[in-house]
């Protein structure tokens, strides 16, 4: 049966662009409406920060500065979808997902960049079962979430049109965008059986 993401996990939203806190049991989810970051160029996704980019990622304490890029995937309007991961002074291992123009895995960070939220999970906290949710939505119809991967080694999302695509895994999760909605991920495990499947909201609505 498909499983339904609670209330509190689903409307994570802000309608200011300022990331606000909220800590759950093991973990911390940030989420919000919109918030967009000007890099300084030639910054090194690898190496020194700008202030902007570590100030957009200050929930994740004083180690924003040490954030990488991870993973990516096409996004929506030319952008790509990317992960960028590090671990805070308590040694959180944190995530955000963030819309940014295209290019190599390691090139420098952007000028321009669209956080879409984001999560701390504390150190010794038990994996999560496939299927539990965080994300956000920009204002504009494009949804971010992200879903514990468990023992799932893929998923795919399945859209309300119809169409479907892989979903980008990094960090123990699965990271999806789409717009409007509902929408749904399913999880395989190694063998290619489906483990499970939870339903994503039109969070416009």
């Amino acid at each position: 049966m498909p499983s339904e993401p609670s209330e509190d996990a689903l409307h994570r939203i802000l309608s200011s662009p300022r990331a606000a806190r909220r800590r759950t049991g093991k973990r911390f989810v940030v989420s919000i409406a919109l918030a967009a970051g000007i890099l300084a160029s030639g910054a090194a996704a690898t190496g020194l920060l700008p202030r902007e980019l570590t100030n957009a990622l200050s929930f994740w304490g004083d180690d924003a500065r040490t954030a990488q890029r991870v993973a990516q995937e096409p996004g929506p309007d030319g952008r790509v979808l990317s992960v960028w991961r590090s671990r805070d002074d308590g040694g959180d291992v944190c995530i955000a997902p963030m819309f940014e123009g295209p290019g190599p895995l390691d090139r420098p960070a952007p000028r321009d960049f669209s956080l879409a939220g984001g999560q701390c999970t504390q150190p010794g906290a038990p994996v999560e079962p496939f299927g539990n949710v965080g994300g956000s939505s920009d204002g504009n119809g494009v949804h971010t979430m992200w879903i514990t991967a468990g023992d799932a080694v893929r998923a795919e999302l399945r859209s309300s049109d119809g169409s479907t695509r892989a979903a980008l895994k990094a960090v123990d999760l699965f990271f999806v965008w789409y717009r409007g909605g509902p929408a749904t991920v399913v999880g395989f495990d190694a063998s290619g059986a489906e483990i499970g499947r939870t339903t994503l909201p039109d969070l416009g609505r």
